[in-house]
């Protein structure tokens, strides 16, 4: 009996040290992913950050407006990836318990406007209409994690567009106030979408990692399938949760309640009014700047990162020394003084930390006191009380935020050596007047085209082209619907869609979109009680486009002498060789040249379609107009 007791409680010990093993063996796996990951964040963010920098330089400089239109696609698609990176970082510091919630003071118009800002332009892509419910009686200032409550925000609302093909995104935000604590409100934020739903059986799968509902039905849809579980953690760590309520083909609502302590209890009211105050405001205290005198030290293993870090102080003057290795960096350090440096924390042999312990141990160093800012790909939560453990002043995350730069800038460099310049900022006047001939035509919103367009004259150089197009589409839709050709007809409406959505017309872009559906559908009795009037629309836009345009070429063909016979016959067979070779530089230059001569009246519609057709680089087309 005594040997059994023996016997099983022997088997009892040897099963508690294996279940110990275990554990520690899940920890070590635990802690070793998590590692994993940061060095995965340090390594993919350092190309990521050179790509982005060099796109925004671009972006900066290029006056190409379909160079632009390339440079916007890079930035989009390099911020999804990024986005992507984060969501498997924070998951991962979620497992770690390492997130952190760190409440500041801000201003919800501040949050509100970046988050419309950032879904409007993704649901006008998709055809969607995006309706907007604040209360205005909310207070405008709050203290809360306003970083992670983008976050959660940002999540639900890309979610929605993404899961909804057509109809409406609503985001909805509330509040009550709180009778135990009067110096806080209840914050009510809602997400309702007339998307595909959620089955019942689904619901169970929403908040798991890695998992995407109806897998079969929406494998096009990008993301890791991180976006919900980590909002849902993100709202327990703050005391709350996140609710569903969702009809399988009628779409959902996402939905919570989060407590905020009010710092100021002055009314939101118009959101974009009280944002466009805060940026004066803001305005004023930053302002642009220059520091044609100081002299910064950047110290980056990385070429490319040095060559991006240049780029976006060009404007600033700043002169810029560099160094690719932390004893090059201490070499320079002993040499000269600087006003400011940058230090790279992740350099082979003598790492960022290294060099600076190093430096600041250096009796003699002319720079032992002077502020260094850590340059990092670590996205860590707390890397920068770490950071400033080790003796930096401060960190700067990459991919690099040039106005993030700038703040630094602003910070730390001496008073003296900052100039400040007066700012070039569009304001609403100013840009209603450059765009008078729109003001009474409310289909139009011309700063969402300028922003679709990613620039001012690459948005006035596309509002020319649909223009100048404009009764060519028209008059082709109207053969094809009277000829029947229900499928020319649709795939025409679709590509006027698509125009009339990058030029800010949203409202008229929902028309064509639901002609297009009606074409797919063959539904004919929908198109025939609405063609009429679409076809009206469209028409519309011709007048105020008309006198954008018009006149300012009628101004300028005053001073211009008439091209005659023989110049445009020269012309005609120079556009002709070049559209043959499909050489869109050549035919830049030709049509450049031709500015210096008025058209004659004969040749002027001919000449005006040639120039459509080679903006959109239609060379077919051009080749018919020129042999017809």
């Amino acid at each position: 009996m005594v040997l059994g007791i023996l016997f099983y409680s022997g088997r009892k010990s040897i099963a508690a040290a294996r279940s110990e093993e275990e554990k520690e063996r899940a920890v070590a796996a635990n802690e070793a992913k998590t590692a994993f990951l940061s060095n995965m964040s340090h390594e993919i963010r350092t190309p990521i950050n050179a790509v982005l920098g060099m796109n925004e330089m671009i972006l900066r400089e290029c006056e190409d407006p379909a160079i632009l239109q390339y440079a916007e696609s890079v930035r989009t698609s390099g911020n999804t990836l990024l986005g992507l990176i984060n969501d498997i970082l924070d998951f991962s510091k979620i497992e770690a318990g390492k997130i952190e919630i760190l409440p500041v003071d801000y201003h919800l118009c501040a949050v509100l406007n970046d988050l419309v800002n950032m879904i409007k332009p993704r649901a006008v892509e998709k055809g969607l209409f995006l309706a907007l419910d604040f209360d205005k009686e909310i207070p405008k200032q709050l203290h809360g994690d306003e970083v992670r409550l983008r976050q959660i925000i940002t999540n639900i609302l890309t979610n929605a567009v993404k899961y909804t093909e057509k109809g409406s995104i609503t985001f909805e935000i509330g509040f009550e106030k709180t009778e135990s604590e009067p110096d806080c409100i209840l914050l009510h934020v809602s997400v309702k979408d007339s998307g595909i739903g959620i089955r019942p059986e689904d619901m169970k799968k929403l908040f798991l990692e890695f998992e995407r509902i109806e897998e079969k039905r929406n494998r096009n849809i990008e993301g890791t399938g991180l976006g919900l579980s980590i909002t849902k953690n993100l709202l327990e760590m703050m005391g709350t949760s996140l609710q569903v309520e969702s009809t399988y083909g009628l779409g959902s609502r996402f939905f919570f309640t989060l407590k905020q302590r009010v710092v100021s209890w002055k009314p939101l009211g118009d959101y974009e009014e009280a944002y466009r105050e805060l940026y004066k405001v803001h305005k004023k205290q930053k302002g642009k700047f220059t520091a044609p005198d100081a002299l910064v030290l950047v110290v980056d293993d990385n070429e490319m990162n040095l060559v991006v870090f240049e780029s976006l102080l060009k404007s600033t003057k700043v002169k810029i020394e560099t160094a690719e290795s932390g004893d090059e960096a201490l070499k320079l350090t002993r040499e000269k003084t600087f006003d400011l440096l940058f230090f790279d924390h992740m350099m082979p042999e003598k790492d960022g930390i290294e060099t600076l312990h190093e430096m600041r141990a250096q009796e003699e160093n002319p720079n032992r006191n002077t502020p260094v800012i850590c340059l990092t790909a670590n996205a860590i939560s707390g890397a920068r009380e770490e950071y400033i453990r080790e003796g930096f002043d401060d960190y700067l995350t990459k991919p690099i935020d040039s106005e993030t730069l700038e703040d630094i800038l602003l910070t730390y460099l001496p008073e003296e050596k900052i100039k400040t310049v007066e700012m070039e900022t569009e304001s609403a006047s100013g840009l209603s007047e450059e765009f008078a001939p729109l003001n009474g035509l409310e289909s139009i919103d011309v700063r969402q085209g300028i922003e679709n367009s990613g620039s001012k004259e690459a948005y006035l150089s596309l509002l020319e082209i649909f223009y100048e197009s404009l009764e060519e589409k028209a008059e082709e839709i109207e053969k094809l619907y009277e000829s029947g050709d229900m499928k020319g007809y649709t795939i025409k409406v679709h590509a006027l869609k698509s125009s009339a959505r990058i030029i800010g017309a949203a409202s008229f872009g929902e028309e064509a979109q639901k002609l297009e559906d009606a074409g797919k559908g063959e539904d004919i009795d929908y198109i025939r009680e609405h063609q009429e009037g679409f076809m009206e629309n469209l028409r519309k836009f011709k007048a105020p486009l008309s006198e954008m345009f018009r006149e300012e070429e009628k101004g300028k063909e005053l001073d211009r002498p008439e091209a005659d016979a023989a110049l445009m016959e020269v012309m005609y067979d120079e556009i002709k060789s070049a559209a043959e070779d499909m050489d869109c530089d050549r035919l830049e230059g030709i049509f450049s040249e031709m500015e210096a001569y008025t058209i004659p009246e004969t040749d002027a519609e001919r000449f005006a379609k040639l120039k459509e057709k080679a903006g959109r680089f239609d060379y077919e087309g051009m080749m018919e107009i020129l042999c017809s």
